[in-house]
């Protein structure tokens, strides 16, 4: 059992070498073989460490030296639950996708590398690996945002290699100095030495740099703009894994650091709230103004994510909960969600919201899971989304959690409008359905509905936390929900639908590169000014 550790990360980036170097479609076939043995192997490692207070698994140290220069693996709580969301959300991706590119090696390659990858970043506890494995990762998107290879898909490829790698450079040099400070970089070691140290101006510039990077990576304000890039270029499997997982690989970097700079007491609860808020309403506004499908799901993605960091920074358990159980509701939604879209624009051969119509009628099955996964990201009770939801706002205080009600109405607003072309009369044409797409989806739309039924096993059982409070089945829960549509259709019918000024110009805002770096080097500067001149 010590090494499924190693093995979730070296039997995907084996598979994938032996794909590109036979490049045979029966060889091919073996992506679902390793997926099968590592989900085994995966809930074997869950059930061996699995007690009644919870899961807890040894740190492992391989070579047998001592932990301070030991290359070594942890999987607590919450890696072991990333496992499990990463399995399923390559499962669904690889199900919808490999029936029309199974003889594309080149893409099975890169999509088995990047998971072996994306292990490495969930359970390696020393710096330096993880910063290898974030920009091992950082060049297998770009590869895949580029992959459609034409002039958008290149250029957003590179906008995002660009940024990014600015991003990690930052995180190495924080890494720098904390190597400097502490003589090693295991995160054990180095978050049972920081609350000592709390003052050293190089242990509060590592922070700010090394934020600085995450925040790049997770989308948040003012550094996102990469993300609707990449996914306007993108097919709509690479999207959902860009917004289901590779942006949440952020996010937990997020967790990680924040937790190993704990006892120095640098209350990030304050500022990483703004920034969440900020990040969650400008997402949701430009959202709101796109007509570009994809667009609008890559520009709610960053609102989401903004709505995670605010339950992140929190020193509320139950808030911090909730934005943990985000994390996880977000990647099967939004995934259900750029998949939906990929059938939907291959069949419409468009993007374009105004031009979609009659969606239901063509595609029926696709458009119940749809749907799920728009009730599921709008807080509909008894889906996903409306647990995690609920334990970010009823945590804050009044004027706080108005200001995420108003947040959740905008995001119900952008799906009043979404939900727009499943009406009217449907295409006199279209291809016939898959059954793999509608595996796939259904895998996705189910998981919304069971992690929105059996919340509380889940999170009493991998983080100890009581939801007893939390009910999706009453009166309550239902009329709440009522009210935030019909304030969405509100809103929407008043403000969006006739397609204002100031709806045009904010579709048409775009940064460039050099507006970007400016923005980038400004939050630099904030960050510094916060986390290490205060």
């Amino acid at each position: 059992m010590i090494f499924i550790p190693i093995l979730l990360i070296v039997a995907p980036i084996l598979t994938g070498l032996v794909i590109y170097l036979f490049k045979s479609q029966r060889v091919n076939k073996l992506v679902f073989v390793t997926q099968a043995v590592l989900s085994v192997a995966a809930i074997a490692y869950f059930f061996v460490h699995f007690e009644g207070s919870g899961f807890s698994a040894p740190v492992i140290e391989l070579g047998g030296w001592r932990r301070e220069i030991a290359i070594s693996l942890r999987v607590d709580a919450l890696a072991m639950a990333f496992i499990f969301l990463t399995l399923f959300v390559w499962w669904a991706v690889l199900i919808y996708l490999f029936d029309a590119r199974k003889t594309d090696y080149n893409l099975l390659f890169y999509l088995t590398f990047l998971q072996g990858v994306f292990f490495g970043i969930i359970q390696t506890n020393d710096l330096f690996n993880m910063f290898v494995f974030v920009e091992l990762t950082t060049i297998i998107v770009t590869i895949l945002i580029a992959y459609n290879k034409t002039g958008k898909s290149f250029r957003a490829g590179l906008y995002y290699l660009l940024l990014n790698t600015s991003g990690v450079l930052l995180f190495l040099i924080g890494i720098i100095f904390l190597y400097n400070t502490f003589g090693t970089i295991n995160i054990d070691v180095i978050q049972d030495g920081v609350g000592g140290l709390q003052d050293e101006r190089a242990v509060r510039f590592a922070f700010t740099l090394m934020m600085a990077g995450i925040s790049v990576k997770a989308a948040l304000f003012p550094v996102f703009t990469w993300l609707p890039k990449a996914h306007g270029a993108a097919k709509s499997p690479i999207s959902a894994l860009l917004s289901g997982l590779i942006v949440k690989g952020g996010v937990y970097l997020f967790i990680r650091i924040t937790t190993m700079f704990e006892d120095a007491s640098f209350h990030i609860d304050s500022f990483f709230f703004v920034i969440g808020v900020v990040t969650a309403f400008v997402g949701i506004i430009f959202a709101i103004s796109q007509r570009d499908l994809k667009q609008m799901l890559a520009y709610s993605t960053v609102s989401q994510v903004g709505l995670i960091i605010i339950g992140l920074s929190s020193s509320n358990a139950l808030v911090f909960t909730g934005g943990v159980y985000h994390i996880f509701n977000h990647a099967l939604f939004k995934a259900l969600l750029f998949l939906s879209a990929g059938v939907i624009i291959k069949v419409y051969q468009t993007k374009n919201v105004d031009q979609l119509h009659g969606v239901f009628k063509a595609l029926p099955v696709m458009s119940i899971f749809m749907i799920i996964g728009m009730l599921a990201i709008t807080g509909a009770p008894m889906l996903n989304g409306f647990i995690s939801k609920s334990a970010i706002f009823y945590g804050f205080d009044t004027v706080q959690y108005w200001v995420l009600f108003v947040s959740n109405i905008l995001t119900a607003t952008l799906f009043v409008k979404m939900a727009t072309m499943f009406f009217g009369k449907k295409p006199v044409s279209y291809p016939m359905r898959k059954w793999p797409e509608n595996i796939s989806l259904g895998m996705l739309a189910i998981g919304c509905l069971l992690l929105g039924i059996f919340y509380r096993p889940i999170l009493e059982g991998l983080f100890g936390v009581n939801m007893t409070h939390i009910n999706p089945f009453n009166l309550r829960a239902v009329l709440d929900y009522g009210i935030t549509l019909a304030l969405a259709f509100g809103v929407y019918y008043v403000f969006i639908r006739k397609d204002y000024a100031p709806v045009r110009a904010l579709r048409k805002f775009t940064l460039v590169f050099q507006h970007a770096n400016f923005l980038f080097i400004v939050y630099i500067v904030i960050l510094t000014v916060v986390f290490t001149l205060l």
